[in-house]
């Protein structure tokens, strides 16, 4: 089914340097090329009702970084966050389900929440609005880690010197080819190893199974 997501996962000698290493320029013209077929899926609506259901499912099921990365989220203003802490707070408090490793932040959660009026999604941009983008950004990080067999991230060492190339790395690469600019210490630090790489991560085969049926209709 992951082939109908991309247009190639087939790794070639092409790609290599001389030397053996990762030709990087041509791995981001690569994974520029997935950037265009996946573009218009990239904006704030894209697939929310699912990402608002796997994340409520996934604080109900207990996991424990999702719940903290879903709280820090909540925390900065996010609203999808805040309403999906708020559902299973309220369903933890009628018993719907026994207790479980996240549920303990997703109470405290709850009980700081209850005393104050919903998060509103803010007027103007910032960088956790855009829930879809994040996803399809971490979908890409991880096609073009399994695509060139490099790791999600680098240091911040690597990333000064520019050696080492990262699915990170190569993703930004990409989306600076397609005009979508965006800092690879953020996308690193606030998509990859925010909530939404959690959810990806955390979610994967069902998220592929969804991806790959959106993109080919």
């Amino acid at each position: 089914m992951t082939k109908d997501i991309l247009p190639t996962l087939a790794f070639d000698a092409s790609m290599l340097l001389p030397t053996g290493e990762l030709d990087e320029m041509r791995a981001i013209n690569r994974v520029a090329v997935w950037v265009t077929t996946i573009r218009h899926k990239m904006g704030k609506q894209y697939s929310r009702e699912w990402l608002e259901t796997e994340l409520r499912n996934g604080l109900r099921e207990g996991r424990l970084t999702l719940t903290i990365k879903a709280v820090e989220a909540a925390d900065k203003g996010d609203e999808i966050a805040d309403a999906a802490l708020r559902t299973v707070y309220a369903e933890m408090a009628g018993g719907a389900f026994p207790e479980r490793p996240g549920h303990l932040q997703v109470w405290a959660y709850g009980q700081r929440a209850v005393l104050r009026a919903p998060h509103r999604r803010p007027r103007g941009h910032r960088w956790h609005d855009d829930w879809g983008r994040n996803i399809d950004i971490c979908v890409l990080i991880w096609f073009a880690c399994r695509e060139f067999g490099v790791r999600a991230s680098r240091n911040r060492a690597a990333r000064r010197a520019k050696c080492e190339p990262s699915g990170i790395s190569i993703v930004v690469g990409a989306l600076a080819r397609n005009k979508i600019y965006l800092d690879e210490g953020n996308v690193q630090q606030n998509i990859w190893f925010g909530m939404w790489g959690e959810l990806v991560r955390a979610t994967l085969p069902a998220f592929l199974r969804d991806y790959a049926t959106s993109v080919t209709t």
